[in-house]
């Protein structure tokens, strides 16, 4: 069972479990949009999950723990433990976590950093250009552009 079939498959058991049509959990989404997920036309994303799960008066957590518990083909209840016996072993269970991404600098900006602190570091025990050179396998445009930051 692929992701898309079980999620297709959950929705459409909850939906009718409550004796809802498309129209009532269309809500955030619209009753085509619906048809499409339930027809294996559309996938849905995090935002349309979250949408659904509260048309279906469900934690967005409990929605896709049933969706992923259909793909496995095992229940809610293993799903959930298993979810739990991973964060705890990360030691995630009842950390603080962050609400949105840190900023970081390209693999590139951090690269040339630290190329230039290990400039740095000869140049301040007296090596000359050309060792720098020979010990980091630089050109010498580049060693000497890095030379003049320090």
């Amino acid at each position: 069972m692929s992701l898309r079939d079980a999620f297709a498959a959950v929705l459409q058991l909850l939906r009718e479990q409550q004796q809802l049509s498309q129209y009532d959990v269309a809500g955030g989404v619209t009753q085509s949009h619906i048809s499409r997920l339930e027809g294996l036309k559309s996938n849905a994303t995090l935002e349309t999950s979250q949408e659904l799960a509260k048309a279906l008066k469900l934690h967005p957590i409990a929605f896709l723990a049933l969706v992923h518990a259909a793909d496995e083909q095992k229940t809610a209840r293993q799903m959930l433990e298993q979810a739990l016996d991973q964060l705890e072993r990360m030691e995630l269970i009842d950390a603080p976590l962050p609400t949105e991404p840190v900023k970081q600098a390209h693999p590139r900006t951090r690269s040339a950093e630290a190329v230039l602190l290990k400039v740095q570091a000869l140049k301040a025990e007296g090596k000359t250009q050309s060792e720098a050179m020979a010990l980091l396998d630089l050109p010498r445009s580049t060693l000497s552009r890095y030379w003049r930051k320090c």
